[in-house]
């Protein structure tokens, strides 16, 4: 092997290093923003069962009028 094959294998191995530090930083952004997701999923499922609680008593309320 001469000194430029080495080089450009050099080069190429440098080049796939950069391009897995981009993919590693890419990664750990997308996993903070699935983790985010997740919990604006989990707020939204609180949110729509409160709202469906509410939504129940009130059918209740009005049931209960309409047998008086």
């Amino acid at each position: 092997m001469n000194i430029e094959e080495l080089d450009k294998l050099e080069g190429k191995i440098n080049h796939m290093v950069n391009k897995l530090k981009l993919l590693k930083d890419e990664n750990k952004k997308l996993t903070t923003e699935i983790e985010d997701l997740k919990k604006e999923t989990t707020l939204n499922s609180d949110e729509r069962n409160q709202v469906k609680q509410k939504v129940a008593a009130l059918i209740e309320l009005i049931d209960s009028l309409e047998q008086e």
